[in-house]
């Protein structure tokens, strides 16, 4: 089965490939290996037989070549084989094509030295290996607390949040604004939080107290109101494309039950419930388990994981420990 690769994991490869800082150069590992293993690992290192003799798991064994010779020629995305048979399109054979931008970033790795960031091996076991960089994307590093910088007192920073965001200001000779006044304060966090100018009541009320905690105390007002949830639940209904009508024409056809899932995010954020467990909600649905696995694996199933770390026999590894308590013949929850 060829694979197909979706849209999502091609934003995912752009981020993975993309052009390197100037004071860093591009490599194999990091810019070129994400591209060939998502259009080219299939046939040229995936299996047991490789297409045309040609493996690409690493940069000397494109060198090597395989039936047609060499093709990478390190100076020369010209001359590259490898180069020419992805702008034609004959190369990947499947209908998605390498695309023009992803082209670009093999070419200039080719022209700037194909540089490797480490020593490659002189043997590879069979299939697409997890390499070290993959291994130490950020996603699967133990997680670190990390301390906020020190300031001194007439730099205004009250909070942990202020101390990072006046560290990158910094970094870019900016500073912070000044502070704004009390009228100014309370419609600016009052339409950022509920999305609704101040009344004149609440506007009078805030400017007479003198309290120490007056800011504190209309923060927490504005975050127990229902149109809090409201107002920040239309930016996650517009990123999941929420309506309700179809948009069919002119028919339009409602979705009669449509605002069921609107109310269920107005009132997850209204609750404070975890971005963890709200993002979990969003992608099982009422397929949602007891908590097991905080990421997919199933495609490891029948092939290494095409955009993680997950080998094969990884996955029957972990199956072997849960599947006495969790039968997956009888599951579709595996």
């Amino acid at each position: 089965m060829k694979t197909t690769i979706p849209a999502l994991s091609l934003s995912l490869i752009a981020l993975l490939s993309s052009r390197a800082s100037a004071d860093e150069p591009l490599t194999f590992e990091q810019h070129v290996r994400p591209i060939l293993k998502a259009y080219c690992l299939d046939c040229h290192g995936a299996g047991e037989k490789l297409k045309g003799g040609l493996d690409l798991r690493l940069k000397r064994l494109a060198e090597k070549g395989g039936k047609s010779g060499t093709v990478l020629v390190v100076g020369d995305p010209g001359k590259s084989l490898l180069v020419q048979r992805m702008k034609s399109g004959e190369m990947p054979t499947t209908q998605k094509k390498v695309p023009a931008e992803m082209i670009a970033v093999v070419e200039q790795w080719i022209a700037s030295g194909a540089l490797a960031r480490r020593t490659e091996p002189m043997t590879l076991p069979l299939g697409i290996d997890i390499t070290p960089e993959e291994r130490a994307y950020w996603f699967y590093l133990p997680l670190k607390r990390v301390e906020p910088a020190k300031f001194a007192s007439s730099d205004r920073v009250r909070t942990p949040i202020d101390a990072f965001v006046l560290m990158k200001l910094r970094e870019k000779t900016l500073s912070l604004q000044d502070d704004a006044d009390r009228l100014t304060l309370i419609r600016r966090v009052s339409l950022d939080l509920l999305g609704l100018p101040p009344s004149q009541t609440e506007i009078d009320a805030f400017l007479t107290d003198t309290a120490p905690d007056a800011y504190e105390k209309l923060l927490d007002r504005l975050l127990a109101s229902p149109h809090y949830g409201e107002r920040w639940a239309r930016h996650w209904l517009d990123v999941v494309g929420y309506a309700d009508s179809n948009g069919d024409g002119v028919a339009d056809t409602p979705r009669p039950y449509a605002w069921k899932y609107r109310d269920y995010v107005i009132r997850s954020l209204n609750a404070d419930k975890p971005l963890d467990q709200f993002v979990i909600e969003q992608l099982a649905g009422d397929e949602l388990a007891p908590p097991l696995l905080g990421l997919t694996v199933g495609c490891a199933q029948c092939h290494d994981h095409r955009y993680d770390p997950i080998p094969q026999a990884d996955y029957f590894r972990l199956r072997a420990i849960l599947e006495p308590a969790f039968n997956p013949a009888t599951s579709r929850r595996s």
